[in-house]
């Protein structure tokens, strides 16, 4: 019984993941009816937005503890970032195809949902916090690395930054907001996990391995500095409990699909990245059970 415990815990957060995400792959192999800019559009621009906006306005978290966490997302991407950058100039491979991939993990629309039913409606909020720390660098950083120069129109084109921005606003306040206001946020960012492992599923379907050995190998080595950041860095900042576990869990993720989608757009060897992308992907689902085992 001790063991079985466990393990169903675990099925519980696994299983719900990858059979949505399945439920995408599949939709899109069978050539069903599926509009990728429609529902791009919407996640990006409605559904993540308010998820993250009706998500950080409930946190019961105080200010430091917001600032806690915001450092913690930065500083494991910052660190699994560095080293990466150090390998890569060790082994001579290129910067602007590479480097994103290593930095920023699918904590959208794997990391998200995978907290979410790991640590219910907190580890939910504390992982939007994370996102949204990620959102933020992904859409400054990650284009600037892939282009090699800064975009500040990009940023301004980021609906997750106005929403971070205004959540933090109306926590700093301290006000109450109108009940139709909230109930309209929560449901709009209800649709956004299940679009988002959908949309994962999708995403995968299409791409194919190019240079098995060099995916598999940044597919781990991905991995490997996601985990070893957030062990780093929930060691430095003496983080326990539900905030420690996000954290691992969090920085442990697979290379994020939009690093592909950046790849793309610059010409930055796409094959490759969305090889990083499938690749970290499956490694993810067979270590991801450990993982939980060890943080839950």
């Amino acid at each position: 019984m001790d063991l079985l415990t466990p393990l169903s815990d675990i099925a519980a957060v696994v299983v719900p993941v990858f059979l949505i995400a399945a439920i995408g792959y599949g939709w899109k192999r069978a050539n069903l009816p599926y509009d990728s800019a429609f529902i791009t559009t919407f996640a990006v621009n409605v559904s993540t937005p308010c998820l993250v906006f009706s998500s950080l306005v409930r946190l019961t978290l105080g200010g430091d503890e917001l600032l806690t966490m915001a450092l913690a997302s930065f500083a494991c991407m910052a660190l699994a970032g560095a080293v990466g950058a150090v390998i890569l100039l060790a082994c001579r491979l290129p910067m602007r195809v590479y480097l994103p991939a290593l930095s920023f993990p699918n904590a959208g629309n794997l990391g998200i949902p995978v907290c979410m039913f790991a640590f219910g409606q907190a580890g939910l909020g504390l992982a939007v916090l994370f996102f949204a720390v990620l959102a933020v660098l992904q859409f400054t950083l990650g284009p600037a690395i892939a282009a090699g120069k800064m975009d500040l129109r990009q940023v301004a084109r980021t609906p997750v930054v106005y929403a971070v921005a205004l959540a933090l606003l109306v926590l700093g306040v301290g006000g109450t907001l109108p009940q139709w206001l909230t109930n309209t946020t929560a449901l709009l960012g209800n649709c956004a996990v299940p679009l988002m492992l959908f949309s994962l599923g999708v995403a995968l379907s299409g791409l194919r391995i190019q240079g098995m050995a060099r995916s598999l190998s940044m597919s781990a080595l991905r991995l490997g500095l996601g985990l070893a950041a957030g062990l780093v860095v929930v060691e430095a900042m003496q983080l326990e409990g539900v905030v420690r576990g996000v954290v691992l869990l969090e920085s442990a993720m697979p290379v994020a699909v939009f690093n592909y989608l950046w790849a793309l757009r610059y010409g930055n060897a796409p094959e490759e990245v969305a090889g990083t992308v499938l690749g970290s992907t499956a490694l993810a689902v067979l270590g991801l059970p450990f993982l939980l085992l060890a943080v839950m």
